[in-house]
């Protein structure tokens, strides 16, 4: 029984971990293609089918079409650790491959109703059982983070209403946590769950100047699964913590060929105090760790660029950057999150009512040097100095993608 319940809480607070960086960490911004193209800042374009995933108020300044893409994700981390044999690169899988669609039409007059469908977590991370020297022999050596991974796809509904200059929507966020995965050497966690929460924006055009806003409530998503082990399996529940979101943009069509969009994103990660872990029925439901951490509240800022070269023709290009939310307090190898730049260019060619897109993205990840004062003295060896090191990492975006407005 020693062994379930030491290696539990390590397992599942580090689905918490993951869940916590929904703005940043292993978490993508990224809902279509046109949005990887202008490094996401979207939330105030009325123009773009590709930006109505960004805010569905902008539903209602189209007839209706839809927006299908397939983003490749190809992420290089390496870890420097104090004390250690060198450097040590994490396992990640070389390419993944991730969907987003955005479907919208015509209900009424001045009324659209769409679904959008994103994959916000779909990265996965694995180091060596020999990465870090204070985890590597021992008891301690259970605790090893040697695997990491998490889907979690967004199901969107949204109803959009215009009048005059100014669109408003308002919708749901179905989150499904379809596959959450956690292995040490000697325990796997598995398990998945899924929630509800709601969404809410505003677009309004005047001239060549438009304006967006939108606002995504934080939600817990309940998880179930099962912790396996040499020792059987015990069932177990935690929540997933994710944030709410704002974002705020402007556009400006500065000529009828060059228009530019400034965009500011903040995440609500001050909510994110602590995490509760259970063992489920039957075996009674009992607390096993009650773990706290340290996040700040995030902002991002954003920069989008598109240039007609002709009718037909789009270029686009971005720049971000994104401010982490994770403290030292509760850093965790699972997420070596750290201040991050994004650049990032595509086009669009128009074929009639269809169009294609293409974009690329390289994000660099602010080295990060980690050092606490704490030992590990108990199961989670977040924010101690068991992950004492210097972490690396960036990471290359592609994307194709097809559309097409309705008539």
């Amino acid at each position: 029984m020693r062994l379930r319940t030491s290696l539990l809480p390590a397992a599942l607070i580090a689905v918490a971990g993951m869940g916590a960086a929904h703005a940043s960490g292993f978490a993508l911004a990224e809902m279509s293609i046109t949005g990887l193209s202008e490094a996401d800042a979207l939330v105030a374009n009325t123009a773009s089918m590709g930006a109505l995933a960004y805010n569905p108020a902008a539903m209602a300044f189209h007839k209706g079409g839809y927006d299908l893409g397939l983003l490749g994700i190809n992420v290089h981390t390496q870890v420097t650790p104090t004390g250690g044999a060198g450097t040590f690169v994490a396992t990640t899988p070389h390419w993944q491959t991730l969907p987003n669609l955005f479907w919208a039409d015509k209900i009424a007059p001045h009324t659209r109703f769409g679904f959008g469908i994103n994959e916000p977590y779909g990265l996965q991370i694995a180091w060596p059982a020999q990465t870090f020297p204070a985890l590597a022999q021992g008891p301690a050596s259970a605790l090893a983070p040697t695997y990491t991974q998490l889907r979690l796809f967004d199901v969107t509904p949204s109803f959009s209403y215009r009048f005059g200059h100014v669109a408003v929507d308002v919708g749901a966020d179905y989150y499904n946590a379809h596959r959450v995965a956690l292995g040490t050497p000697t325990a796997t966690v598995s398990g998945s769950g899924d929630q509800v929460g709601a969404h809410v924006g505003a677009l309004g055009q005047w001239g060549a100047v438009s304006v967006g806003a939108n606002y995504r409530s934080a939600v817990n998503v309940p998880l179930d699964g099962t912790l396996g082990s040499p020792a059987g399996t015990v069932p177990v529940n935690a929540s997933l913590h994710l944030p709410w979101q704002f974002a705020l943009g402007v556009r400006d069509a500065l000529t009828t060929k060059l228009g530019v969009e400034f965009d500011f994103n903040r995440t609500g990660w001050s909510r994110f105090s602590s995490i509760v872990v259970n063992a489920a029925p039957p075996l009674g439901g009992a607390t096993l760790l009650t773990s706290t951490y340290d996040w700040r509240s995030s902002n991002a800022y954003r920069l989008g660029l598109h240039y007609a070269l002709s009718r037909d023709v789009k270029l686009r290009a971005g720049y971000a950057y994104d401010v982490t939310g994770a403290t030292n307090a509760g850093f965790s190898a699972r997420v070596p999150d750290a201040n991050r730049q994004e650049f990032s260019f595509g086009a669009n060619q128009r074929l009639g009512a269809w169009s294609l897109s293409a974009g690329y993205m390289y994000v660099l990840f602010n080295t990060r040097t980690y050092t606490s004062n704490r030992t590990l003295s108990g199961t989670d060896p977040n924010g101690t100095s068991a992950y004492d090191g210097t972490y690396k990492t960036h990471a290359q975006l592609f994307g194709i993608s097809i559309g097409r407005r309705f008539s």
